[in-house]
């Protein structure tokens, strides 16, 4: 019974010094997205710089057309290339995001892990589990 007993107390020792290192794995996680996030801005920020100046262009091609077959071929060439480029765009922040909310959940998925683990040497540790049975 004694040595189910000192068993049982490190292991809630254990369990004690988990709220730092979860505090830690937290932190981590959150630094992952805030560094995900500043990322993502920019990406979004050069796309929709790039998008208006190519836009501008385009109607500035549009109004210097020479002819409404002109003006609508230039409409479609943008229309076609705008579209392209926001698949490609909205495939590329997807990835983004799925790849930085991996990264950001490996240290909670750690913590999970090793609270799973504690509790499986913990429990049958327990004195009272024994005498339960």
């Amino acid at each position: 019974m004694k040595s189910g007993l000192e068993q049982a107390a490190k292991g809630y020792e254990r369990f004690a010094g988990f709220g730092k290192e979860n505090m830690e794995a937290c932190m981590k996680a959150a630094t992952t997205m805030t560094k995900a996030i500043e990322q993502i801005n920019g990406e979004v920020m050069t796309f929709s710089k790039q998008q208006m100046e190519d836009g501008m262009s385009a109607f500035k091609a549009v109004l210097g057309a020479r002819s409404f077959q002109e003006a609508w071929e230039v409409q479609s060439d943008f229309a076609k290339t705008a579209l392209d480029s926001y698949i490609s765009q909205a495939s590329k922040l997807n990835e983004l995001w799925l790849s930085s909310a991996k990264q950001a959940a490996e240290p909670l998925n750690a913590r999970f892990a090793e609270l799973a683990e504690v509790v499986q040497n913990v429990r049958p540790a327990y004195p009272f589990s024994q005498a339960a049975e």
